[in-house]
């Protein structure tokens, strides 16, 4: 599926400065953008606003694409009906194997938390680390039979 955010878009120039790589105009289309772009980044000898130029250039294009590739990223991660189409003619995700239940090695009474650093997605890409909670059930357990034999309440 081609992206949407490729039709033609006019963006408008509100730095000053700027204009002037755009013929003087207070907007510019995605073939000239990207035709300025181009034509910055082959120059040898760059001048000051140059590369602040290529920037926000880079910084708009990516504003339009973004919400766009969040919701296919998404659709891909979930398995979502549609993104991609399987050998078999399902409407299944071809990036991701299928590990099959591990029986053999299943362990109920095992608990254990995620231990995430850099957001869910680490446990949709199964590359999050897990910990025991023992410890931390070993010291409830202590604190209910502390509270039992002493009659305490909180």
């Amino acid at each position: 599926m081609p992206r949407l955010s490729t039709k033609r878009q006019v963006f408008p120039i509100k730095n000053p400065a700027f204009k002037n790589y755009f013929g003087g105009n207070d907007t510019a289309t995605t073939e000239y953008m990207k035709k300025v772009k181009s034509e910055l980044s082959n120059k040898e000898v760059k001048d000051g606003n140059d590369e602040k130029v290529i920037k926000w250039i880079d910084d708009e294009f990516e504003r339009v694409h973004k919400p766009e590739d969040t919701k296919k990223k998404i659709g891909m991660d979930t398995d979502a009906p549609g993104t991609k189409m399987g050998a078999d003619g399902t409407n299944s995700n071809h990036f991701k194997e299928f590990k099959g239940k591990d029986d053999d090695n299943a362990d109920p009474t095992r608990v254990r938390m995620a231990k995430i650093k850099g957001g869910s997605r680490e446990i949709m890409n199964n590359s999050a680390t897990y910990e025991s909670v023992e410890s931390e059930i070993q010291a409830n357990k202590y604190l209910i039979e502390y509270m039992t034999n002493n009659k305490k309440q909180l």
